[in-house]
């Protein structure tokens, strides 16, 4: 099949046009032309991810990251927009689009955690849901590490009975959190002074870490890719993996 196949299917289940304006997203290397048969999805374009996906014939990478978002002022053979340059391999990239869409990032997070009657805050990047069962917050922390396979969790004290998840980057959401109500709230990186607005504002704050709270929406989206276009092989990457650990 044709790659403007798949831009077009994927511009329909997070459309670009919803992305924030400081966004790239769409094709952003290769040609709407291109034939596919095989595609690997990934957190994150890497050049290790490029190596997997030339050693499994794949000829597109669909990512979360936009593989190329600072205008380029070099390119070495050693980066990943070289590599995919190099060896004629496209790549698809939905990021903040994916992250309000409805069965993108945040549903997925919630999904991952259990959330009950949950609700979609597309404009505020958030959704918002009840816990499967009464925690305390050192329960629902271990609890998150457990579910996302966290390497850490960092948290504020405080009740859990209305969850707020705002996966990646999304620290800034802990204020809305507070001025909508919610007691407790996820996200994937909080600034020193967002663990103090937490504590507070009494809400219950945990960072599981960007890479955790992001990658849970690869599998979901694979489903739907493959569910779609069933002539074709869709991969989830071994090589994109979390680029820290913790003791």
């Amino acid at each position: 099949m044709k790659l403007n196949e798949l831009i077009e299917f994927a511009d329909k289940i997070a459309p670009f046009d919803t992305a924030e304006e400081w966004d790239n997203v769409g094709l952003l290397v290769g040609s709407p032309s291109m034939e596919i048969d095989r595609a690997l999805l990934a957190l994150d374009i890497t050049p290790a991810v490029v190596e997997e996906a030339l050693d499994l014939g794949a000829q597109l990478i669909i990512s979360h990251h936009p593989v190329i978002f600072s205008p380029l002022s070099a390119l070495r053979p050693d980066t990943a927009e070289y590599l995919l340059a190099k060896h004629d391999i496209a790549a698809l990239c939905l990021h903040t689009d994916l992250d309000r869409a409805e069965g993108g990032v945040n549903t997925a997070l919630g999904n991952a955690l259990g959330l009950k009657n949950a609700v979609l805050y597309p404009e505020d990047f958030l959704l918002v849901g009840e816990p499967e069962t009464p925690c305390t917050a050192q329960g629902f922390a271990a609890f998150i590490k457990e579910r996302l396979d966290a390497p850490s969790v960092r948290f504020t004290e405080g009740k859990i009975t209305r969850v707020a998840v705002s996966s990646g980057g999304g620290g800034e959401g802990v204020e809305l959190a507070a001025k909508y109500g919610f007691d407790a709230f996820v996200t994937g990186e909080m600034k020193h002074h967002q663990y103090l607005y937490a504590v507070q504002h009494g809400i219950a704050a945990f960072d599981a870490g960007h890479f955790p709270t992001e990658d849970v929406v690869i599998a979901p989206l694979r489903e739907q890719f493959s569910a779609r276009f069933p002539e074709a092989e869709f991969i989830i990457s071994q090589a994109s993996v979390c680029p820290y650990r913790a003791v």
